[in-house]
């Protein structure tokens, strides 16, 4: 009986190592890819963006949700596609931004990208960062400087 005992904790100690060497450095537990600014900033040669830093290298919008070319659209980080609001002129958007919301601009000269404007959740109107990524991957790409 004791044999057997010390088998099974033997067994349950070497699944627990196996698990914990095939993590994947860059995930947190939602599988969203989060790291700490730290761990980005070692990752990247001290170089993190804020769209790393938050979580967001990669867009999760449905590539049928995001603005025609042109157009812009308001989002909300925390809510799901369908709960967004529609598309419109990006004039009569920007000045609408709530804070903490985000805007993305379609530019028309480059339809396989998105601009996201960041806005700040404290100032109103104010833009923290703005990056650029792919609409078919979500993929970030660079950060931008605001307008």
């Amino acid at each position: 009986m004791k044999v057997l005992k010390l088998l099974l904790l033997t067994f349950a100690a070497s699944c627990l190592i196996a698990s914990i060497s095939f993590a994947d450095e860059g995930k947190d537990e939602s599988g969203k890819g989060k790291m700490k600014s730290h761990e980005m900033q070692e990752k990247h040669g001290g170089q993190g963006s804020y769209f790393h830093e938050h979580g967001y290298s990669r867009l999760d919008i449905p590539e049928g949700h995001y603005p025609p070319p042109g157009e812009c659209r308001i989002w909300y980080p925390d809510r799901p596609a369908g709960h967004q609001p529609p598309p419109g002129k990006c004039d009569q958007l920007r000045g609408q931004v709530p804070p903490g919301a985000w805007l993305i601009e379609h530019p028309e000269k480059d339809p396989k990208h998105v601009h996201v404007s960041v806005f700040d959740q404290h100032k109103p109107g104010s833009i923290v960062i703005m990056g650029e990524f792919e609409i078919n991957t979500g993929a970030f790409i660079r950060e931008l400087r605001p307008r």
